[in-house]
């Protein structure tokens, strides 16, 4: 590992998750090529849809988010954050994860497949135990955003658990639990979490006047609005599940106004993540009409993509530039990017939306996906590996 990536998380870390933004996808265009032409390119130890799943879900997301919380968790905290001793071998767990993944499925090699899954559920457990090293630094009275990441954190490795056992098994309710742990116990309550701490702070420092609008109890409804859904999609019936979303995307829409969506928009940097949070609302009511109007995985990739990949291009920009002594502010190439990821969003749902349009569109979000995320690592990642522009450390 280049000297540069040890010192901070977010370099090595974030170097790991720019290369997990490109290889899950280039296979999965491989894959889609094939079927497309009616000669499969590949054969594969699992499903390719399954896999795709899995690994889109603890691939390309766990790196940002350890860089991220690794980077503010501890100005939260009032703590150092964790050394290369700590990070460094999380790091290195993905990347190696990511590797084997792909030489498993390319080869079709299902001992490897299994490999490269029981690498992403090391990374996980790493995770949780480094995280909850430094919350246990601290003494600061107010913690909760910390606690209740760790929790998502530590419901997300009980995912990746129950992803190795259907990669060991085949079982499909493990994999069913895994995509239900990953989405609406990991992924969306810590994305939740960390949008209540930072996107008012981050506003209030730009909109001026600017009231910051967090009352009490918001948290707690986030996390009831993701966990409950977990939960009613275990019955049988749609309407009380259906119910529930429309609710919470009521709230997370009413949130997003009053949080300041459209002042956000005088400044892009900030209108990233007012942006992306939207997003959340969008998501939801999609997942309160799929049962009755067939809208096939477009809730899903309304979370995947619009709300979680666009929040953490907004997210992991900020931070990849205040960190390496760059002005906080959005070049007018990162802001047209960030726009063309929300309309490849939008693409993948017309591909749900429209059935003669889907293989099209999927081949066309594929490799718009590979194409945005390439010009995103080719302008950041070489900041990882380079001294801070102002020569101060981290």
């Amino acid at each position: 590992m280049p000297p540069a990536l040890t010192l901070a998380p977010h370099r090595a870390l974030f170097t790991t998750g720019a290369l997990a933004t490109l290889l899950p996808m280039l296979w999965w265009l491989l894959e889609l090529l094939g079927r497309a032409s009616g000669m499969p390119l590949l054969d594969h130890p699992v499903p390719a849809m399954l896999a795709h799943g899995q690994w889109m879900l603890y691939g390309v997301f766990p790196p940002f988010m350890a860089g991220f919380i690794f980077t503010a968790g501890p100005r939260w905290l009032g703590v150092n954050g964790p050394g290369a001793r700590a990070f460094a071998p999380l790091a290195a767990a993905w990347l190696l994860g990511h590797l084997v993944t792909l030489a498993g499925l390319v080869h079709n090699w299902q001992w490897l497949y299994q490999s490269g899954q029981g690498l992403f559920a090391v990374g996980m457990l790493g995770l949780c135990g480094v995280w909850l090293g430094v919350i246990q630094q601290s003494r600061q009275p107010d913690r909760r955003h910390a606690w209740l990441v760790a929790a998502g954190f530590a419901l997300g490795a009980a995912g990746a658990l129950a992803g190795l056992g259907w990669a060991l098994t085949g079982r499909a309710e493990l994999w069913s639990a895994m995509r239900g742990l990953a989405l609406w116990g990991f992924l969306l309550p810590v994305f939740l979490t960390v949008a209540h701490r930072m996107l008012p702070f981050f506003s209030a420092n730009v909109l001026q006047p600017y009231q910051p609008w967090r009352p009490d109890g918001l948290l707690s409804a986030f996390w009831a609005g993701s966990l409950g859904h977990l939960l009613l999609s275990l019955l049988p019936w749609a309407w009380p599940l259906s119910l529930w979303d429309a609710g919470f995307a009521a709230l997370l829409g009413y949130t997003s106004w009053c949080w300041g969506v459209r002042r956000s928009l005088i400044n892009p940097l900030l209108a990233m993540l007012h942006l992306s949070f939207a997003w959340a609302a969008l998501a939801l009511a999609l997942s309160a009409l799929t049962p009755w109007l067939a809208l096939g995985a477009a809730a899903t990739h309304a979370l995947g993509i619009g709300l979680f990949a666009s929040l953490m291009m907004g997210f992991v920009s900020r931070v990849s530039l205040g960190h390496s002594g760059q002005p906080l502010r959005a070049a007018p190439w990162l802001w047209r990017l960030y726009l063309a990821l929300h309309g490849l969003a939008l693409l993948r749902l017309a591909s749900d939306w429209l059935p003669p349009f889907a293989a099209i569109g999927h081949l066309l979000t594929a490799a718009g996906w590979l194409l945005l995320w390439g010009i995103w690592c080719a302008r950041f990642v070489p900041l990882y590996c380079q001294p801070r522009a102002d020569g101060q450390p981290g």
